[in-house]
């Protein structure tokens, strides 16, 4: 045995009417056509409004209300002052009562359901659109720290390759020993040369930070590695700069200087000039020379 709405959509069926036509020219919108045809009564916006609706859609395709409204079993689709009844299907086609008409029919129903149905339609397409973009936001993040780890780690090795070039370039020697032969040969040296102006040799101990200006000009600018040395040659003025004044030794024109700091310490403006040489040597170390105060 078919069911209600089957019947009725073999009837419309039969008599040529679309569900689009009967939307047309009653309002009603489509999805409620289908709930009526599919017995999806629980679709309908409920009480006096389905009622309207099964009469409006029950007339235009030619049928009577009161004989098909009573086969839902539904007490709020009867018509008033009659009780249900089994009627056969009319086999003529009747004119659309016009008086059936939906007059009380909001459309804001439809519009509601419509809108609830695109909320949850967009409810995943928005739960997608919030992991893809955290996702690539992840995925940057980590791109730029490979980056950075490789940048930092190229300027490291950079820096390093630099100071090992330049300690190469103004390392001093260490002085040529005579090959031991049976014979010892004497030979004469030269008069040391008198240093014009100053000249300074640094020893880095440790690894150190360092600024020299001679004569006004930048020289020595950056971090040392321990072990480098390097000369600095001026006329009349060394300006130095320390980032760990413990971890740097050196020589004036050749004599061992005094400490410059502590280890850690920041010294700055160490001002060395012709006139004050004396003061930044160790007179302990200097051989021919009494300490003061003996």
């Amino acid at each position: 045995m078919e069911s209600i709405g089957k019947e009725l959509q073999k009837a419309r069926e039969a008599r040529g009417i679309s569900l689009k036509d009967i939307s047309l020219q009653t309002k009603i919108g489509l999805r409620h056509l289908e709930a009526i045809e599919n017995d999806q009564l629980d679709l309908l916006p409920g009480g006096f409004f389905t009622r309207q609706i099964l009469k409006t859609y029950i007339s235009f395709i030619g049928l009577n209300p009161d004989d098909w409204l009573p086969k839902y079993g539904r007490p709020e689709l009867r018509p008033p002052g009659r009780e249900p009844e089994v009627s056969q299907r009319s086999s003529q086609p009747q004119k659309p009562a016009q008086s059936d008409e939906i007059k009380y029919y909001l459309p804001s129903q439809e519009k509601k359901s419509g809108a609830a149905a695109e909320v949850r339609k967009r409810e995943p397409r928005l739960d997608r659109i919030v992991w893809i973009t955290l996702s690539v936001i992840v995925l940057s993040l980590f791109i730029f720290l490979i980056y950075l780890s490789i940048q930092t780690t190229k300027n490291n090795v950079e820096a390093r390759r630099a100071s090992q070039k330049i300690q190469a370039v103004v390392t001093i020697p260490a002085e040529e020993q005579l090959p031991e032969t049976g014979t010892q040969v004497i030979e004469q040296q030269p008069p040391p040369q008198p240093i014009r102006g100053l000249q300074l040799e640094l020893n880095f101990n440790e690894d150190c930070w360092i600024q020299v200006y001679a004569d006004g000009n930048l020289a020595v600018d950056g971090l040392k590695l321990e072990g480098f040395r390097i000369q600095v040659q001026a006329e009349s003025e060394l300006v130095i700069n320390l980032g760990n004044a413990g971890g740097v030794s050196f020589k004036l024109n050749g004599q061992p200087g005094k400490s410059l700091g502590k280890r850690g310490a920041v010294v700055k403006n160490i001002r060395i000039t012709r006139e004050n040489l004396d003061e930044f040597l160790d007179q302990e170390k200097i051989p021919g020379t009494m300490p003061e105060g003996s």
